[in-house]
């Protein structure tokens, strides 16, 4: 008698393994609503807090995201020539869109811009010292990577696809194309973003860089180079509409 070779069992899924299978789209949302939810709780405890509540923000939502990484779709190549000049161009339109924006009479003012009352300047709450480079770190290196990562994998690797096949958005392949996807994906922007106008363009540019280069890689750098220029240019110019 010969002994039968023991065929390998494979592993047992785990419990997140059984959610993911549950509820496919929870690797997508999650890590946004986390961030969209510790927001919300830190709104509540008024400027004084903020850059603790920030912080948590920050990090509960990286720390979502790194739970469910291995679910995400395959991200693709960087592409940083496109990524940087794209990136740049967003925030440089993303000021100058808005001035304009606000200063025509049809642009709703109350729900695009907080009043100067509501501005937050930091160096009002840390001063100088290092607590408020440290916030510096947080709040800008938290806004070119942690956000990036968050926004791109609902918007576009989760919205785009859903607003095509709601049933099936796995089946999708990334950066399909439709018109109604594109169109309706750039003006859900407008629920996050409260200066809506220049929220909108940017989605459509992003959307259209999406589609070109069909990287999720590339758009979370261009995100990122967005929001890493447009915030260094909020603290030393002190234009703080842009960041209440």
């Amino acid at each position: 008698m010969t002994d039968q070779p023991q065929l390998e069992q494979p592993p047992s899924p785990s419990r997140l393994d059984r959610l993911v299978q549950a509820y496919p789209h929870a690797p997508y949302a999650l890590p946004f609503f986390t961030f969209l939810i510790l927001m919300g709780i830190g709104s509540e405890f008024g400027p004084k807090y903020l850059h603790y509540a920030y912080a948590v923000r920050i990090f509960g939502s990286l720390a979502v995201a790194i739970v469910f990484w291995k679910y995400f779709p395959p991200l693709g190549k960087v592409h940083w020539i496109p990524a940087i000049v794209i990136g740049l161009a967003v925030a440089a339109g993303w000021v100058a869109g808005h001035h304009w924006f606000s200063s025509q009479s049809w642009y709703y003012q109350p729900l695009a811009d907080a009043v100067p009352k509501d501005y937050y300047d930091p160096r009002e709450y840390l001063g100088n010292g290092l607590g408020l480079w440290l916030f510096l770190i947080v709040r800008i290196g938290g806004a070119a990577t942690v956000v990036p990562i968050v926004e791109e994998i609902f918007w576009r690797a989760f919205v785009l696809r859903l607003l095509i096949d709601w049933d099936d958005f796995e089946s999708v392949p990334l950066a399909k194309f439709t018109w109604m996807s594109f169109i309706i994906c750039s003006l859900m922007s407008a629920l996050e973003h409260p200066q809506w106008g220049v929220g909108i363009l940017c989605w459509v540019v992003y959307n259209l860089l999406f589609y070109w280069k069909r990287s999720l890689l590339c758009l979370m750098v261009a995100h990122g180079i967005t929001n890493l220029a447009l915030y260094i240019y909020v603290f030393v110019s002190e234009d703080w509409v842009f960041w209440s």
